[in-house]
């Protein structure tokens, strides 16, 4: 497997993927073996040592679907947080081929001879690992700013 075929994620965002998988999900042709993909292919890193150009929950990404204009999205869960053209769906095939992905990075995945997902990120916009402010509320709540 190159280098550009590996992801990498949270220890959060991975665990997201495999509590999707213990449900083996239905829906889209080649879901599940996108996600088995995904999980085989992930190297999981902690949250302060993941670079800001990778595509995490919640980020808001530039990229393409094959030779498509250019979208902007925020990376959501599901469905029921999903609002239309804002967000896309980790429960999505496009969702699912940006987790994990950084800056400039190009994925095919083919089933049957078939692609089912030819993703290009052209940047990550917004990572909230990546935004100070946050962290820093995280480290407050575990009483680790106190010192």
């Amino acid at each position: 497997m190159s280098e550009q075929s590996k992801f990498l994620m949270t220890d959060r965002d991975y665990a997201i993927l495999r509590g999707i998988s213990l449900h083996r999900p239905t829906g889209q042709r080649g879901y599940y073996a996108l996600l088995c993909h995904k999980l085989a292919a992930a190297k999981v890193v902690g949250a302060d040592d993941l670079d800001p150009d990778i595509v995490t929950m919640n980020s808001m990404v530039r990229y393409r679907l094959n030779d498509g204009r250019p979208l902007e999205h925020r990376l959501v869960i599901g469905p029921a947080r999903e609002v239309i053209g804002q967000t896309v769906s980790l429960r999505s095939i496009h969702g699912l081929a940006l987790l994990g992905m950084r800056d400039d990075q190009a994925f095919e995945f083919v089933l049957d001879d078939m692609p089912l997902a030819h993703v290009r990120v052209e940047a990550v916009m917004f990572q909230p690992e990546a935004d100070a402010e946050i962290a820093a509320q995280g480290r407050a709540r575990s009483g680790a700013a106190l010192f």
